[in-house]
């Protein structure tokens, strides 16, 4: 269907009062070779400028965006709560580090704080926290667990968000006499 411009010369000639007219050629470079089966562009007097300017803004962006003149980010579409679990696979020795990975299948994964259960977390430090190959301590050192337990006090934390295919990771130690078994839950925003 052919793009249709009714009383379109009042408008880009600037006429009728129109105060921001767009020149014939503005129009003719945007829409020069543009096919838009099916859309119809129809521009009307005073009331409907927005509109017409609206829709002549669309088929430029359509068009640029065809040409591949126009790269833009992924806009999340919903951002909700989510938690993500944590446990080793089996139990961690007394004495040894271990490193618990996870990877979130979302688009984009915002930790924003770390829970242990009171009854695990004495018998655990945890030496690093990573979103990726990048550490979320403000220096090297080791942290008590029980600084994550369920009823600790401010424990919220601003991570980095973990992109598609990124791990989260947190490397720890079980300092009790016995092997343990690990878990936490990672709760944060995400966004599809």
């Amino acid at each position: 269907m052919p793009i249709e411009l009714v009383g379109s010369e009042e408008l880009i000639s600037g006429e009728d009062d129109y105060d921001d007219a767009i020149s014939g050629e503005d129009v003719e470079n945007i829409l020069s070779g543009l096919n838009l089966s099916g859309v119809d562009i129809v521009g009307r007097r005073k009331s409907k400028k927005a509109s017409f300017n609206s829709q002549l803004r669309a088929a430029a962006a359509y068009k640029q965006a065809n040409a591949g003149l126009v790269l833009r980010d992924q806009v999340p579409t919903k951002a909700r709560r989510l938690v993500l679990p944590m446990s080793s696979t089996g139990t961690v020795a007394a004495g040894t580090s271990a490193t618990i990975t996870a990877r979130p299948q979302t688009i984009a994964f915002k930790p924003q704080r770390i829970t242990i259960p009171a009854t695990v977390a004495p018998d655990f430090t945890i030496e690093d926290i990573k979103v990726g190959n990048k550490s979320q301590f403000a220096q090297s050192g080791s942290l008590p667990a029980e600084a994550f337990v369920q009823n600790a006090f401010d424990t919220s934390m601003d991570m980095d968000t973990v992109q598609t295919s990124q791990d989260f990771v947190i490397q720890l130690t079980n300092i009790s006499g016995a092997a343990r078994t690990f878990r936490a839950a990672v709760f944060g925003r995400s966004a599809d």
